[in-house]
């Protein structure tokens, strides 16, 4: 095909069109000269260039706003018309990087730190649904930590890391409290004590304590309910058992081996007399009484009427009659006694 050549006037005067738009294959390209467009596979350009098509340049330059679908590029500026502007690098690591990036006028993101730019303000982290935020490392709080729902921790708690810090329980513990290792750890020490224990059942294997109060204890032989020792096996005794010298103290009587005392000075020990009842010394070998001088015998408020002792002076058991003593003189070991005489209730001497 032959390939016309325009030239001088005639060229002039196609160049200039003098108002005529010119095409190139209908709309392959379209030089529309009324508005000073250029269409490419396109016969109604709207812009300078207006391209239907895909558009390859090796350097593009724009020396005032770019846009390109809903973004516009103007200065330092990506605006969108779009609510969301997605990042989408491809490939299984696909990375979007940024030296320092300002969200808004509220955040910033600035290497491995997240911050936010106001005065006192939260930042908040939210996933929808039953979305969950996970760190997948170690996590170091330099604050406080407030939990409004829940906290479950699965491996090794460690709450403090001196004694200066301060435990508070403002909830109530719903589960058992058991120690990692047997009788390894106490509760309280010997200078800081829990002010008081309340439990319905304590099992353990001793006790080392100053007060104890209970409404009911039990060894595996003892109960002890209010004012009550009972032994929970049948025939079974109830010792007590002390060391040394010690002795079972019950008010002010004090039992040691074979001795009963009265540790109270000046104190009077009697065995009270109930419902017209009397005391009954069982066993055939005797009661020893009371043994002492002339000189040794009670006197003033420590003397009462029917005491009796034996005069290791005289020889001679005497009574106190509420006046004076008198003596008791009896008969020799399986010799019938005279009343009248051995009592001596009318010759008994006097001793006062």
């Amino acid at each position: 095909m032959a390939v016309g050549r325009i030239s001088g006037p005639l060229l002039k005067d196609n160049l200039l069109r003098n108002g005529v738009n010119l095409a190139f294959e209908t709309s392959l390209l379209y030089l529309d000269v009324t508005s000073h467009k250029i269409g490419v596979n396109n016969a109604s350009p709207q812009y300078n260039l207006d391209v239907n098509g895909t558009t390859k340049s090796t350097d593009l330059e724009v020396n005032n706003i770019a846009q390109l679908a809903s973004f516009t590029l103007a200065n330092n500026t990506i605006s969108s018309s779009s609510s969301t502007i997605n990042f989408l690098p491809q490939g299984t690591n696909g990375v979007v990087y940024q030296g320092r990036a300002l969200i808004g006028t509220d955040l910033e993101i600035s290497g491995n730190t997240i911050a936010t730019l106001g005065t006192n303000q939260d930042l908040n982290i939210t996933t929808a649904g039953s979305g969950q935020v996970n760190v997948n490392s170690n996590m170091y709080v330099y604050g406080d930590i407030h939990a409004t729902g829940s906290i479950t921790a699965n491996g090794n708690i460690t709450l403090g890391n001196e004694t200066t810090d301060v435990i508070d329980f403002e909830g109530e513990v719903g589960s058992d409290i058991v120690p990692s290792q047997n009788n390894q750890f106490t509760l309280g020490t010997p200078s800081l004590k829990w002010a008081g224990v309340y439990s319905d059942a304590v099992t353990v294997s001793s006790i080392a304590t100053t007060n104890f109060t209970a409404d009911n204890f039990q060894t595996v032989n003892l109960e002890i309910t209010g004012n009550t020792i009972s032994a929970k096996t049948a025939d079974t005794n109830i010792n007590f058992t002390t060391t040394g010298t010690g002795g079972v103290v019950v008010g002010n009587i004090k039992i040691f081996n074979n001795t009963i005392t009265n540790i109270s000075n000046n104190a009077v020990t009697e065995f009270l007399e109930t419902n017209s009842g009397y005391i009954k010394i069982a066993g055939t070998r005797g009661v020893v009484i009371p043994v002492g001088s002339v000189a040794a015998r009670p006197t003033g408020i420590y003397v009462e009427t029917g005491m009796m002792r034996y005069n290791n002076e005289l020889f001679l058991v005497e009574i106190w009659n509420g006046t004076a003593w008198i003596s008791v003189a009896g008969a020799a070991a399986g010799v019938t006694a005279n009343v009248a005489t051995d009592i001596g209730i009318q010759t008994a001497l006097i001793f006062g």
